[in-house]
């Protein structure tokens, strides 16, 4: 039996696992860190109180280095061990809030000319990935039960929803999470390669 050989006749080679020490090494510096440019990106969790949830959510931001996450009309406890499994010590890294009112925290980000982008199923929304997402990008999501407060989804600029294809009515907040985010870190990465030199 021979081995597979490309085209140049050298063995093929399986791309190899990085290991913790050659991923760290494409970090930055734990001391300059905290300087490094953010995405312009805003996560706004309205009553999100799932222990779980929360911590998938900032291991989430601190991936796509998210300008700021909201934790609105909840509550955040560091030490839960299911927030602990979940966040794997991220709390110390995204910049965040608890405890603020999801109204008031919108207004704000209007004013600073953020799109408002509610993620909620209702009439008018339109799914993820015909959503015109703009930069700056402020996301909401709603709690695991009662989703979106109707006085939140009043204020969006854009209502986008996640279509669930299957005999589930919903996803996993930490799950929409993750999708709005790529979603928005492409639509900002598209919009700095189309933007003009200079």
């Amino acid at each position: 039996m021979t081995d597979h050989l490309d085209s140049d006749d050298a063995p093929h080679r399986a791309p190899s696992r990085l290991d913790t020490a050659a991923l760290r090494a494409r970090k930055r510096d734990r001391h300059t860190f905290e300087a490094a440019p953010r995405a312009p990106i805003a996560l706004v969790l309205d009553g999100v109180h799932g222990h779980y949830n929360q911590g998938a959510i900032f291991r989430l931001c601190d991936a796509f280095m998210v300008e700021r996450l909201h934790l609105c009309n909840t509550t955040l406890d560091h030490w839960n061990r299911r927030f602990v499994k979940a966040a794997r010590g991220t709390y110390r890294w995204v910049p965040h809030a608890v405890g603020e009112d999801t109204l008031e925290v919108l207004r704000d980000y209007q004013t600073r000319g953020y799109q408002i982008v509610v993620t909620e199923q209702c009439s008018g929304s339109v799914p993820v990935w015909e959503a015109e997402l703009t930069s700056p990008v402020c996301i909401v999501l709603g709690g695991e039960t009662e989703g979106v407060s109707p006085t939140v989804v009043d204020v969006a600029d854009l209502i986008v929803e996640l279509p669930t294809l299957g005999m589930a009515n919903s996803l996993n907040v930490s799950m929409s999470a993750g999708m709005l985010v790529m979603s928005a870190f492409r639509a900002l990465a598209r919009s700095a390669s189309e933007a003009p030199p200079g």
